[in-house]
């Protein structure tokens, strides 16, 4: 007898019914905001890089592999190239986020990605190029050259 159906809802419409359910089986969303800082982060940021290695997902560990700022809850990345930037609002954003805010209990963490700025230096090839660098460095090389009257050409 245990096994029969209740008839108690024979007479509600199935939209309200469906409504009952779905708000009986929901748990209520509670948004953590726990504060942490950049020591507190570091170790956690530590075992995600960890975790991406050890899973063989070499190309996220290289971009994530690196030095980052943390303004409030907004953690600033500063990545090689937009491909980076690509790869990382394109699959592993969601992942990144989700692990920190259940490990730090914040759901208000962000994460910016930056292209960083390159040097332009320019190379050294020739003996000519490496004595006015180096001249630069000490400036008494241009001395020494007259007095003895070398030549950086040989």
């Amino acid at each position: 007898m245990g096994k029969l159906r209740s008839t108690a809802t024979l007479g509600k419409p199935l939209v309200q019914q469906t409504l009952q359910a779905v708000s009986q089986a929901q748990e209520p969303l509670i948004q953590q905001n726990k504060l942490f800082t950049i020591n507190q982060l570091q170790p956690i940021w530590d075992k995600l890089i960890k975790d991406l290695e050890a899973r063989r997902r070499f190309s996220e560990y290289v971009i994530l592999n690196r030095k980052f700022t943390l303004k409030s809850t907004t953690i600033h990345l500063e990545v090689d190239n937009e491909i980076q930037i690509d790869l990382l609002t394109t699959t592993l954003r969601t992942e990144v986020l989700t692990f920190l805010r259940r490990e730090l209990q914040n759901s208000t963490i962000h994460l910016e990605t930056v292209v960083a700025e390159e040097e332009n230096t320019t190379l050294i090839y020739t003996q000519a190029d490496k004595f006015k660098f180096l001249a630069e460095k000490n400036p008494a090389l241009n001395e020494l050259r007259s007095v003895l009257g070398l030549d950086y050409d040989y």
